[in-house]
């Protein structure tokens, strides 16, 4: 009752400033999306899994067109139910400016989050509004509002695939990761919801991927002695088992470098080309 009351007043803080009033995306069809970032590990368990929210927003004119809201809630279910996933509420904090590390809205991957460059700008032109509740489940629930409910706060304006915010999650072992459009009673299956910063305000749901679905592996491609780093001993274990009867890699996905189903010469010219000669990387197994 508690968890429904606090998202009962997110809807309404953020309905609020739209007027409950729904309407169409003009121009260009803005989309929500959601990537995982790192679905493959090489480091021990229990490890950190990102998946970034991004958003694209066109402003053919920004008096008709801007963002001032975001809510979205995701229902979280794995396939793997004697392994451990978590998506930790101090890991996803709403707060800007106490805990940049764990903040959802944190630059990330090299990444700008554009939230966090409003807060960084100094001028109070960050969302005022940041309201975030797991909650475990079966399934796991998560869900998000943040909107532009300040005098000075800057409403969202053009781009492609701009990062609004970085969920973690920690998990324990291999699984399927699935994001759903989350069932909220009364209101029935709650998609994605954009608010609408214009004059007359009103609510729009955007393009999305959901339901979004990402295995989680364990293991990388070309790291063959399984140390969680690839270099030259590497080189070193391949050589040894393709031509000295040396032990062979565990498991065998992890030789086959090239992705071709063998573990050969091709597999060791892809290592040694990606190691010295800036090559492509190898993938998961």
């Amino acid at each position: 009752m508690k968890k429904n009351l606090l998202l009962l007043t997110t809807a309404i803080i953020l309905l609020g400033l739209t007027g409950f009033a729904w309407g169409q995306d003009p121009g260009v069809p803005d989309t929500f999306h959601v990537i995982c970032y790192d679905s493959c590990h090489v480091s021990p368990p229990p490890r950190e899994v990102h998946f970034l929210i991004l958003i694209t927003h066109d402003v053919p004119n920004p008096a008709q067109d801007s963002l001032a809201g975001v809510i979205f809630a995701f229902d979280i279910t794995h396939t793997n139910p004697t392994a451990y996933c978590s998506i930790p509420a101090w890991k996803n904090l709403a707060a800007l400016p106490s805990d940049t590390a764990n903040s959802l809205f944190r630059h990330f991957a090299g990444m700008q989050n554009r939230m966090m460059n409003l807060y960084e700008q100094g001028n109070g032109e960050e969302w005022d509004t940041k309201i975030v509740d797991v909650a475990t489940g079966p399934p796991a629930h998560f869900w998000l509002s943040v909107a532009a409910s300040g005098y000075d706060d800057q409403r969202w304006w053009e781009g492609s695939r701009v990062l609004f915010a970085t969920m973690t999650f920690i998990v324990s072992d291999t699984m399927t990761i699935d994001l759903e459009i989350a069932f909220w009673p009364p209101y029935g299956f709650y998609p994605p919801n954009f608010g609408a910063g214009v004059d007359p305000t009103y609510t729009y749901y955007p393009q999305h991927n959901l339901p979004y679905s990402v295995k989680i592996l364990s293991g990388q491609r070309g790291d063959v002695n399984r140390d969680g780093c690839i270099d030259l001993a590497d080189v070193l274990f391949l050589v040894s088992y393709l031509y000295k009867g040396g032990s062979a890699p565990d498991p065998l996905e992890v030789g086959d470098v090239d992705f071709d189903g063998d573990i050969d010469l091709g597999d060791f010219l892809h290592l040694i080309n990606y190691l010295y000669k800036g090559g492509p990387s190898p993938g998961c197994p």
